[in-house]
């Protein structure tokens, strides 16, 4: 049965139709040809493929997409990017040209010169005119601050950049009355505490390692980090964690000790890998 379906459709497909033009009044054929459905149909997919090459011919090897508004060819678009780079390069160097004027201006000052404005052409063709910048009253009192022997802005207590400042948090909020100095066998830091609880927190996540009692009756806790840091608190008078505890930031894990009735300096220590580090340059202290 399906065999015989197949065959029908194959001998409806292959038989020749005529296809002609006749006179109206005679009935006589001007012109006749003979063609099958399925030469008809392959004609007419040959056709379309054609057309479609062609098209894709003239994409490819004319500039007719041109003519299309909002159409941007590759080398439109190379140039607007082109363009756009250019652009950034000329606005970071007159940035930076800036930066290095100040600083000039800045630094002669310090050495009690006068700064000028020296003449310099840009890429992008701007020029600047050579003028001399006067002293004024606000560049002495700029002097002045920086060569102080103390104060904020004071050359003589510059330091170090903290590069890792608020790695963690802080143990305690107060007054710092000493400093980290590897040199002087200072390996950590003393806290005058400003808050009435005395209470003394973990800088980290982390698993409590030691809780040693002192001869002098004060308590120090060890906390180990992630990453070979180590945490030690000293000057404790009571622990409120265990050796092996698991303390998360922020626990509160003893409280400063009194001694004649005035609370004693909280001591920090920061080690990374068995090496005493400076903990002001790893936790914010306000």
């Amino acid at each position: 049965m399906e065999r015989n379906f197949f065959q029908r459709l194959w001998s409806h497909l292959s038989d020749k139709r005529q296809l002609s033009m006749r006179d109206r009044s005679s009935e006589e054929p001007y012109w006749k040809v003979n063609i099958t459905p399925i030469g008809l149909i392959s004609g007419i997919v040959a056709l379309l493929i054609i057309i479609v090459t062609l098209l894709l011919i003239l994409m490819a090897y004319t500039p007719i997409l041109e003519v299309f508004p909002g159409y941007k060819t590759r080398s439109v678009k190379m140039h607007d990017e082109m363009v756009n780079s250019i652009m950034r390069i000329d606005s970071m160097e007159r940035l930076m040209g800036r930066m290095i004027e100040y600083n000039d201006a800045v630094s002669k000052i310090i050495n009690g010169s006068t700064p000028t404005l020296h003449s310099t052409i840009m890429t992008d063709s701007i020029k600047k005119d050579t003028e001399m910048t006067l002293p004024t009253r606000a560049d002495s009192l700029l002097r002045s601050i920086l060569e102080r022997n103390s104060g904020e802005y004071s050359l003589q207590n510059t330091r170090e950049a903290n590069p890792v400042a608020a790695m963690f948090s802080a143990p305690m909020q107060g007054t710092i009355t000493r400093h980290f100095d590897a040199h002087e066998s200072s390996y950590g830091i003393s806290i005058m505490d400003i808050d009435a609880d005395r209470s003394v927190t973990a800088i980290e996540n982390g698993t409590v390692v030691g809780v040693m009692h002192g001869n002098s009756g004060y308590t120090s806790i060890l906390v180990q980090h992630g990453e070979g840091y180590t945490s030690v608190y000293g000057q404790l008078g009571e622990a409120l964690v265990r050796k092996g505890q698991t303390v998360q930031s922020g626990t509160v894990l003893g409280r400063l000790a009194e001694k004649d009735d005035k609370v004693m300096e909280f001591e920090f220590e920061l080690w990374r890998n068995g090496t005493a580090v400076d903990p002001e340059r790893y936790i914010l202290f306000k």
